[in-house]
């Protein structure tokens, strides 16, 4: 029940995402480097802008900048650190002008909504014409959702409502009347968390009872560097295999108002 979700979005989950996102500038300069591959400025909206992240990222340069966030405390944080106009509340109760913005990025946010109908027709119609809407959220056609299924790291329910593929993303930007310009699986994995999340369900159907330390304990210095060499041979070689492919853990997508 809708009303019920509240449970699954405490203040831990917030401020977990917050930090996560203002430690993240790096994926924020690799979101605006394809942004500016079709736009270089003008009014941006970020929908899902947490505690202002990539809004922050762009603060100074030349975008005027938006914002929607459910959380208030979280909105009232984006506003403060960006000096963006920052909407608090549900992305279907946001009220914006037709052609009101020359960029709208949805970043793992998407699967979170109830509606994505609504939200795409929304974006179409906020949206200038040769405008742009940018998306990122979890590609339910990945190799690892196939092979993890009900364990597969992306699928974070019950927080994420509706999953993604491709197919599914075009077909609502279709009905809006948005035109697919881009769509990619970048490289990246969830082998791990995928891994952790299996590992846990079979101690639990054995009857051991872990603790969280237990499970995911702090790794020793071999380990780290064990870890890291396998992230820099197989794991970086699965993921460019991933992506070039199209079966990547991720969709990057990128719709263009005509």
């Amino acid at each position: 029940m809708r009303e019920e979700m509240g449970r699954y979005y405490g203040p831990e989950y917030h401020r977990a995402v917050g930090n996560a996102g203002e430690s993240s500038s790096k994926r924020w300069k690799k979101q605006l480097q394809v942004i500016s591959k079709y736009k270089t400025g003008g009014n941006i909206l970020d929908i899902g802008c947490s505690s202002g992240a990539f809004l922050g990222y762009l603060k100074g340069g030349p975008w005027k900048l938006y914002g929607i966030e459910q959380n208030l405390p979280t909105a009232e944080r984006a506003r403060a650190l960006t000096g963006a106009e920052v909407f608090a509340g549900d992305v279907e109760d946001a009220a914006f002008p037709p052609n009101s913005f020359d960029v709208v990025t949805c970043s793992d946010v998407m699967e979170h909504l109830y509606e994505p109908r609504d939200v795409f027709r929304n974006v179409a119609e906020w949206l200038k014409p040769g405008g742009i809407f940018y998306i990122f959220v979890p590609n339910i056609k990945s190799w690892e959702a196939r092979a993890f299924r009900s364990y597969w790291y992306g699928l974070d329910l019950p927080r994420h409502l509706h999953h993604y593929s491709a197919e599914s993303l075009t077909g609502l930007a279709m009905l809006v009347g948005l035109r697919e310009v881009r769509m990619v699986t970048p490289p990246g994995r969830y082998v791990e968390q995928s891994t952790w999340i299996l590992l846990d369900d079979m101690a639990r159907k054995a009857g051991l009872k872990w603790t969280p330390s237990e499970l995911n304990p702090q790794p020793g210095i071999p380990w780290k560097l064990l870890r890291k060499a396998q992230r820099l041979t197989i794991g970086s070689l699965y993921s460019s295999a991933a992506s070039y492919c199209g079966a990547g853990p991720s969709l990057q997508a990128v719709f263009q108002k005509d």
